[in-house]
């Protein structure tokens, strides 16, 4: 059977077992909200819905645990996440694969969108891992799915996509969506012209100097004999989020600005910086 078959087929099993187990679920979903009067006072308790859904096994060797939805505060957006699990001799396969829906269950164009890509790259991964499969020979490949953040107007999430085939390797990958429009952002979508790019690389470069000369030890490539190995200037699409302060941060692959031994760097860059070069939202 061929891998889109096997897809194909999952996903009509799990359509099967979301409809069975939404009706178990729903069953069991009372409100728990207790009202305390006291000096005038109303107290509310918070109530979590946990969800799990069992996928059927595709073979002797692969395994579908589990999807869990969690609600947290108010929250728009919701991630359901099933586990993808392989493991043959030395060779590895362990992947959450996320879907993106809102609290009620429907779909916006930005999920499915986002869904739409998330599909295709753990595609792309779980064949890549397929073709080069050898039970004698170390192999692992792990994704791991976390939403970064998901307020009023704003939702992050994160793929990180750790391998280990020889020497270990970690790509990252962002998806945002400005919930007031339902647009998904890029970093170029955030501000009014290509200025920011300058702004923004020249105080990553001032970072990694500085960091360089605290310890001697950390590596960026910036001044190295070969060109093509120094970091110049961010990309479009480069990998960011916000941190607690409203700063942006921006994230880089392993080996792409510094060798392996400084891992996936990450540079917080105030909001002073390249404040002025912001839209309006």
């Amino acid at each position: 059977m061929n891998n889109n078959k096997i897809f194909e087929k999952v996903k009509m099993k799990v359509a099967i077992s979301n409809v069975k187990e939404e009706n178990v679920v729903m069953s069991k979903e009372k409100s728990k909200i207790k009202f305390l009067h006291n000096y005038g006072i109303k107290f509310a308790m918070a109530m979590t819905i946990l969800t799990f859904i069992a996928l059927p096994n595709i073979s002797s060797q692969i395994s579908y645990a589990m999807q869990e939805i969690p609600i947290v505060g108010n929250i728009v957006k919701v991630i359901t996440i099933s586990n993808y699990f392989d493991k043959d001799g030395n060779s590895e396969l362990d992947m959450e694969i996320p879907e993106i829906k809102n609290s009620d269950e429907s779909q916006s164009k930005s999920n499915e969108i986002i869904n739409e890509e998330i599909d295709k790259l753990t595609k792309r991964i779980i064949e890549k891992f397929y073709e080069e499969k050898d039970s004698n020979n170390y192999q692992s490949i792990k994704l791991d799915a976390k939403v970064i953040e998901n307020s009023k107007d704003w939702f992050t999430l994160r793929l990180e996509i750790f391998e280990i085939s020889g020497s270990s390797d970690i790509k990252y990958k962002y998806y945002h969506i400005n919930k007031k429009n339902d647009n998904i952002i890029n970093l170029s979508d955030l501000f009014v012209n290509d200025n920011y790019k300058d702004i923004i690389s020249e105080e990553i470069k001032r970072q990694m100097i500085s960091k360089m000369k605290e310890n001697e030890e950390i590596v960026y490539w910036i001044d190295e004999e070969f060109e093509e190995l120094n970091f110049n200037m961010i990309k479009d699409n480069q990998n960011f989020y916000f941190s607690k302060n409203g700063n942006i941060v921006i994230v880089f692959d392993k080996y792409e600005v510094a060798p392996g031994s400084t891992g996936a760097p990450e540079f917080e860059i105030s909001k002073d910086i390249y404040s002025k070069y912001l839209k309006s939202y």
